[in-house]
């Protein structure tokens, strides 16, 4: 009887560990984007999947002081891949984006809602490679954001002017306003929380401003945005929208990672309003590559993927 009982727990314990060995891992990196300062990174870190894990508190650096609030409002905040949710380990970049640094607030182009949450994901494999968006988690698992409402994010909730007593949301940012279609959200007392079962472009607001779709492109914008393309990745063509405000003199080009200029889109002034350019990247080589925008006195950047 002993030697039964024996075999069940060496059976058990080679089974915990079969469990432990397939717990992904995942690489997390920090950033911060404004419309019109550079992309800055706060901090990286290693989580394993199935681990909650603290995003934690960092001071910005100098040229986006006046989002540290915004920051400190989701400094605190859980983050974590529920287990069996992956097949492969990755890098995930953590983009917060879209800041405006004259209010210190979230700005997505010409819509007036206030944000609380707008974060773009981009996720990699182990080796560095873009993979496709949306990037989808394995059915019946998610990716959790649980995040507490602590004096930082009620404080934050304020200045956005969001009413405390609002019902809050999550949904993802799409070409035609914002589709709640694939995040659960729970509205608590004291957090609220997303449940995302793929990663692209997600944001958070009060469920009304949400659930309208955004305004269409036949006004004027309200700031300079560089939009993700479209189909990304690609094969053989994409676009690339942008959003001008004014009248400017613009380049839009492409580079690869080496830094060698392979393309120029746009090398003239321009109207103010939406554009969209074509790009054929012709007899280039598949991978990643970067298009920069210069309009006016801003400089933005965004990567993309070419697959044969």
């Amino acid at each position: 009887m002993k030697k039964v009982f024996y075999i069940f727990l060496l059976i058990a314990f080679a089974g915990s560990l079969q469990l432990t060995k397939a717990q992904h891992k995942i690489a997390i990196q920090f950033f911060v984007q404004a419309t019109n300062v550079g992309a800055a990174s706060i901090y990286a870190d290693t989580i394993n999947e199935g681990q909650v894990y603290s995003i934690k508190s960092a001071t910005l650096p100098s040229s986006y002081s006046k989002a540290q609030n915004l920051y400190d409002a989701l400094a605190g905040s859980e983050f974590y891949f529920q287990s069996g949710s992956l097949n492969q380990d990755i890098s995930i970049i953590f983009d917060i984006t879209g800041i405006d640094l004259s209010s210190g607030q979230y700005s997505l182009g010409s819509n007036n809602a206030p944000f609380f949450f707008n974060v773009n994901f981009a996720v990699y494999d182990w080796s560095g490679n873009l993979l496709p968006e949306p990037f989808d988690l394995n059915t019946g698992t998610y990716a959790v954001i649980k995040i507490n409402k602590s004096t930082a994010f009620t404080n934050f909730l304020t200045a956005s002017g969001i009413n405390l007593a609002t019902a809050l949301t999550f949904a993802y940012e799409v070409s035609t306003g914002f589709d709640p279609t694939g995040i659960t959200t729970y509205d608590s007392t004291n957090s609220v929380t997303a449940l995302i079962s793929h990663f692209s472009h997600v944001v958070g607001s009060k469920t009304s401003s949400l659930t309208a779709v955004k305004e269409q492109h036949n006004n004027i914008p309200r700031q300079f945005a560089l939009k993700q393309n479209y189909p990304n990745p690609f094969n053989p063509t994409t676009n690339i929208e942008f959003d001008l405000p004014q009248r400017a003199y613009v380049r839009l080009d492409v580079y690869n990672l080496l830094g060698e200029k392979v393309s120029t889109l746009v090398n003239s002034n321009m109207n103010a309003g939406t554009h969209s350019v074509t790009f054929n990247p012709g007899n280039l080589s598949s991978g990643l590559y970067i298009y920069q925008l210069k309009a006016g006195d801003v400089t933005m950047s965004r990567k993309m993927l070419f697959m044969k």
